[in-house]
């Protein structure tokens, strides 16, 4: 059995890997409501602590902003 200690350090590691932001768009499987073609999370490490939660989306194609329910 592991200490609390070592129990404590390993989730830090693990939370701090978790929140290591991904600097790269994803895309998300939603059609652009404008243009008809996949939209992107802006920032896929990033949840907006809205109610409900809430992800930044865009439009590579016709530049397309704004909020899905994450």
């Amino acid at each position: 059995m592991k200490t609390l200690d070592e129990h404590n350090t390993e989730r830090q590691r693990e939370l701090h890997r978790a929140e290591l932001p991904n600097p790269h768009p994803l895309p998300n499987g939603i059609a652009c409501p404008t243009c008809s073609e996949e939209l992107r999370d802006s920032n896929p490490s990033m949840t907006l602590t809205s109610d409900p939660p809430q992800k930044n989306i865009h439009c590579d194609n016709c530049g397309y902003r704004g909020y899905r329910l994450a």
